[in-house]
């Protein structure tokens, strides 16, 4: 498995979610660009499968998230899975994922984007994680009219 940190400054970030499309659609609208990215702290890591099977491939993915220091505060995370053309997660590599992925982080949302609209050879995993210092139910905006 072969591990890339994409971006570590923020407008790179900002535009990395921007440029992200799946059959020439956007899969983050503009506000949810504007939200990952308005963050303390933010992270996105692009996981390549290399001659490992899928099912240990995902195994290992969860080890990485396993050995890393559990971030304080509330994190907003999108797992994106480019699988081969035709392909999905089995039953089983879903809940495998729910329970040892999601156990990863402390207070968070997490999502899961499976998208196999072109041809691949391997598995990819994007791991985009927007930290925050707290959860906020309500976000104050001013009109100004």
């Amino acid at each position: 498995m072969i591990t890339t940190t994409l971006t570590t400054d923020k407008q790179e970030f900002h535009e990395m979610l921007n440029s992200l499309n799946a059959k020439q659609k956007r899969i983050f609208s503009p506000d949810e660009v504007n939200y990952l990215s308005d963050c303390s702290n933010f992270e996105y890591v692009e996981f390549k499968q290399e001659s490992e099977e899928d099912d240990e491939f995902i195994k290992l993915f969860s080890t990485w998230l396993h050995e890393r220091d559990k971030q304080q505060g509330h994190v907003d995370y999108y797992i994106l899975v480019f699988h081969r053309l035709g392909e999905r997660l089995t039953p089983e590599q879903i809940e495998y994922m729910e329970r040892n992925v999601s156990e990863c982080f402390d207070t968070s949302h997490g999502w899961l984007l499976e998208l196999n609209h072109r041809m691949r050879f391997r598995i990819r995993i994007r791991l985009i994680c927007s930290y925050k210092k707290e959860f906020h139910r309500l976000t104050r905006k001013e009109l100004s009219i």
